[in-house]
């Protein structure tokens, strides 16, 4: 619907009167040039605000894919009370929210002071309107497509992507744009109730550090027991068929050959026997060692409690044993 009014054209000096630029838009726009009836309808209203110029130019808006300046200038028609009732109820239920299906609203959050532009068209600053996270918040209405958002503060810039489909909220948040500087005298904070809570959270997580490696420790600790007390057992068996083979002449006191010269049955008899001890020694040292870590381990989650988080494990290796070393503050 297009409603046009002027009176009698006139010119005077070479340049159009309002009813003529009213003239002009309707020509334009019953030919579908809906730009250049957009052009004339807002000179004439800039000349003659009217409502009828208004509505005009709002409806060649709306067609030359102007939604966002078309919604407002039929958010400001309704403001005219003393048009046609009828009129404005159809403003009011068919052409404000055809308009307003093809806009959308982007909530852009970045700090205070931050030059924002959409497309490269530079928009208001951020304002003080304080978002749910706290920071600025810019509320910007946008025709429905593809924009690019920018995010200016000195010599710092962001852009981001946005697809904005009509009736849509979205939001931007703008992180590498840097807040105010923080003040010259820094105040230390008093601790409060959250940083009392993630320091309890964290005492659990400090404790499972040693009680993981000392129960790790006891496992190897154990396998070791258990693969030298084979290794053990299998010289034992071999000592025995070395024992078997000496002669009669030959006897074995446990600890060397005597009643005769050391044949290499003899000799190979007592290295079986040397490695077997040692093998034993080995494998009683590692269970004892097992035990010891697994107590350990059960004593540090039942009975330690650590006084901070800075706990570290690592591994202690020489010549003639092995352990783990694990440091903390208790």
């Amino acid at each position: 619907m297009l409603v046009v009014t002027w009176p009698t054209l006139a010119l005077a000096d070479g340049e159009p009167t309002a009813s003529a630029l009213i003239r002009q838009g309707a020509d334009h726009f019953k030919h579908e040039d809906y730009e250049g009836a957009r052009a004339a309808f807002a000179r004439a209203y800039e000349m003659e605000p009217k409502a009828a110029t208004l509505f005009n130019l709002a409806l060649s808006e709306l067609n030359a894919a102007h939604p966002v300046q078309a919604a407002a200038h039929l958010r400001e028609y309704l403001a005219y009370a003393d048009e046609p009732a009828a009129k404005l109820e159809s403003v009011r239920t068919k052409w404000l929210p055809r308009a307003e299906a093809r806009t959308a609203r982007v909530n852009v959050f970045a700090p205070a002071g931050a030059q924002l532009s959409v497309d490269g068209a530079a928009r208001q600053s951020a304002k003080a309107i304080t978002g749910p996270n706290g920071t600025p918040l810019t509320s910007i209405v946008v025709a429905a497509g593809e924009h690019e958002v920018t995010a200016r503060q000195g010599a710092l810039s962001e852009t981001q992507h946005v697809t904005a489909r009509g009736g849509e909220l979205v939001e931007l948040h703008f992180q590498r744009v840097a807040d105010a500087p923080p003040p010259a005298v820094a105040i230390a904070p008093t601790p409060g109730r959250e940083t009392q809570e993630r320091a309890e959270s964290d005492e659990p997580r400090a404790k499972w550090i040693p009680v993981v490696v000392l129960g790790s420790a006891a496992v190897i600790a154990a396998g070791l027991g258990v693969g030298f007390g084979i290794a053990a057992a299998n010289k034992a068996n071999v000592a025995q068929d070395v024992q078997n083979q000496i002669s009669p002449g030959s006897a074995w006191n446990g600890n060397q050959c005597f009643g005769g010269s050391a044949s290499p049955l003899c000799t190979q008899l007592k290295g079986d026997v040397d490695t077997n001890r040692a093998y034993w020694t080995v494998s009683v040292a590692s269970y004892v060692s097992a035990g010891v870590l697994a107590a350990a381990s059960v004593a540090t989650w039942m009975l330690w409690k650590p006084k901070s988080g800075a706990v570290a494990a690592r591994p202690m290796l020489s010549a003639q044993s092995g352990g783990v070393v694990v440091d903390g503050c208790w």
